[in-house]
Parts: C-alpha cells; structure tokens; sequence
C-alpha cells in the first residue's frame, strides 16, 4: 500500500500536469532543413541506441532536377552535425519518400523511390553510412524485379546492423500490388533472395510498414482489401534467419468502412505494436492501435489512441524503446501533430499532447526513440520556412517518466 501511495505522489504531485501534457519536450521546436526554396517535405527519422539521430526528407529542384533525397545528422543533445547533405547520387527525374534507419552503432541506411532509374517505371535504392556520417560504398538497387513500379519503401535494422527493405511492387504477385522484402547483411550484401510478403494476392497489398527487434527478427504489416470490407491491416512475423513465423494474420479486430496506413514497432525482444488509421465513424479518421507479445500473440484488445475525436486523426508513426515504452504520433485536428506515450504494459502514460508549437498546417508525423525512451518527432510545415514546405522537429525526454521506471508496487 505504501507503494502505491508513494508512486500516485510522484505521478500526480511531483511531475507538473502542463509538463505531462505536453510529453516533456527537450529544448524548442527546430527547423531541420537548410536549404528552404519550394517544398522539402515526407521527412523520415531513425536514432540510434544512444540518441544520436538522422532525419532525411525529399527537396524539390535541390539537386538540379524535380525532387532529391537529402538528410541532416543531430547528436542525441540536438546539435546539428555537419551540414545537410545529398543522399542520391542518381538525380534525374524524381527521387523522393526516403526512410531511414539506424543499428546500434549509429550506423544507418536511407531507402528511397526513383523514377525510371532501373529501366522502367520506379525502383528502390538506397545508401549505408558510417556512424560519422560518410557514405559506406555507393548508392545501390534494392529490387530485383523492376517491371512498372516498385514504391513507397520502409526499412528496419537490427543493432548490429543487419537491415530488411520492403516496399509496393506492380504485378509482380500475379494481380496489382503486391508487398516484396530484400534482407541485407551489415555489410550491406544481400541475404538470400529478393521475396514476397502477402499470401493474399488477389487484389492490392499496399503501405508497408517494418519492424525489427535487437536480433534481427523482424514483422511485416500492410493494408489489404481481403477483411470483407473496404479495407484492413495485415502482418507476417520473420525469424532472424529470414523464415516466415506462422501465416499471415489480420491485426485489425473492427473492420466496418477502412483500416489502413499501418506503423509498428518491436521493442529489443520482440514484442510489437502496429498502429493504423480507421474510418469508424463513417465522417472521421481515428488512430488504432494493437499490441503483441514477441510470439505473435495479441497483449489485450485493439484500442484507440487519440482522444480528441473531432476531425480527422490521420497518418500514425509509431516508436519503442528497448523495454517496450512507446509512443505514437499522428496529423490531427486543424492539421496539427498530436502524441501519446504508453508504458510497456500497454496503459497510457500522461495525456494526448500537440507536438507543434507553431500553429501552421502540418502533415507527415514520423517519430523515432533511443534504446532509454528520448524520442524526436518530425513533420513538414506549410510556410513556416519562409518557401512552400519545410521540416521541423521537436526532441522530448523519456516516454516512461524517470519517476515511473524507479518504483514498484508490492
């Protein structure tokens, strides 16, 4: 009893309610991008264990052509290290959607579209860099199939830095879209085969998104037309060695109207959350969210994440540190971006908080933490760099609060 009496005092007393509101930003919102004329827009970002941080976007007319592939290296105090530099070295025609990811060396890949750079429609490249910033060997083609198009690529790495690349593939399943996977070494040799993902072709399999704990198991969601209405989320859980873990399986338990637009995240042993957007009121978008033990079996029922349910509650990205706290972002009401952190167990932790302090329209929410909870969000804002788009961030400390993690109740 006395526990519980002492940690409802330092929840409710010791840590200030504006301070939870507002997820415990570290310093103030910041402008990532240097380069400000048109739009710089669909910012990604990864950390790795310690918090240092990359955040990539796409440019328009930077490079000499329509669009290009940029990034900005941060220390974990958010210190910009260096200077913006260019990731594609291919720059005709269009580069854009670049993902990001991070070992725990701080090493990380940048994954990205370009058009009709492998002789037909798009195709997914991508680039390794050393934890300091220089380019570890020359940008490099991900899929192998490359008739129409492959698109919208993600990217998860585990921390010795072996990493997995999915992405959208036209036709290639025997019907529309279909979802495809390249596993890669550290080194950045590919592991096996280039392979297909979804059982369920008939149809489009679409918005990939990866996960991948500290071994290098990794889990797959996407969104299908196969739940018996508009649309829902599906997955497919992956061993280190590559070898699918059981069949696929729907994640969305509600699926009246369309679930879609799926994020997940694994924390060090493998437990996962996936979040998505549902259409459950038939007028408005909200933020679901499911949560998973490593062995693929669901920790509770589906729960709702935002609590302000006028307007729309769109674009969902998701982040878990090594314990298993995590913490979701997301494009809410009046184009703002909206948070909320949980603990491990699944329970919220403080209140839904506005990420932006700026009130101009903002899009794009992706959010990314170190192993210990410090998390940065980032998104592209209307205007508020003075040209078109541009992309801003906002650091935060821990998404379990310090108090929370040194008490216990008995």
């Amino acid at each position: 009893m006395r526990w519980a009496i002492l940690i409802f005092f330092l929840v409710f007393v010791a840590v200030p309610r504006t301070a939870r509101a507002q997820g415990n930003p570290l310093g103030p919102e910041f402008r990532v991008n240097t380069y400000t004329t048109f739009n710089q827009r669909y910012p990604r970002v990864a950390a790795d264990t310690t918090g240092n941080f990359v955040v990539v976007w796409a440019s328009r007319y930077q490079d000499g052509w329509f669009s290009g592939v940029f990034g900005q290296r941060y220390a974990s105090s958010g210190t910009a290290l260096g200077a913006e530099f260019a990731i594609n070295t291919y720059t005709t025609a269009d580069q854009s959607n670049p993902v990001a990811a991070a070992d725990g060396n701080g090493n990380f890949v940048v994954v990205w579209w370009s058009a009709a750079q492998d002789g037909s429609q798009s195709g997914v490249f991508g680039q390794r860099y050393a934890g300091g910033g220089s380019a570890l060997g020359g940008e490099f083609r991900v899929n192998t199939y490359t008739t129409a198009s492959q698109i919208a690529p993600e990217v998860a790495a585990n921390a010795p830095g072996d990493f997995v690349v999915v992405w959208e593939s036209s036709y290639q399943d025997g019907s529309f879209t279909g979802i495809f996977g390249q596993r890669y070494a550290a080194s950045g040799a590919p592991a096996g085969p280039e392979f297909r993902v979804n059982t369920y072709t008939t149809s489009n399999q679409f918005e990939p998104g990866i996960a991948s704990d500290a071994a290098g198991a990794f889990v797959v969601v996407w969104t299908s037309g196969q739940d018996g209405s508009n649309s829902g989320v599906f997955g497919q859980r992956y061993a280190t060695s590559g070898a699918a873990l059981g069949p696929e399986f729907r994640v969305n338990t509600y699926t009246t109207g369309a679930q879609q637009a799926p994020a997940v995240a694994s924390d060090g042993a493998g437990n996962f959350v996936v979040v998505w957007m549902s259409n459950t009121q038939g007028q408005f978008w909200d933020v679901f969210g499911q949560r998973y033990a490593a062995s693929g079996v669901p920790l509770g029922p589906e729960f709702r994440v935002n609590s302000v349910t006028s307007g729309d509650q769109v674009d969902p990205s998701i982040a878990a540190d090594s314990s298993g706290n995590f913490v979701i972002v997301w494009g809410g009401t009046g184009y703002q971006i909206f948070g909320q952190r949980y603990a491990s167990s699944g329970a919220a932790t403080g209140l839904e908080f506005r990420v932006n302090t700026a009130p101009y329209i903002l899009r794009h929410p992706a959010v990314a933490t170190d192993a210990l909870g410090d998390f940065v969000a980032v998104w592209d804002s209307d205007l508020q760099d003075g040209s078109g788009l541009g992309v801003f961030g906002q650091r935060y400390s821990q998404i379990v609060p310090v108090e929370l993690m040194h008490f216990r109740v008995e």
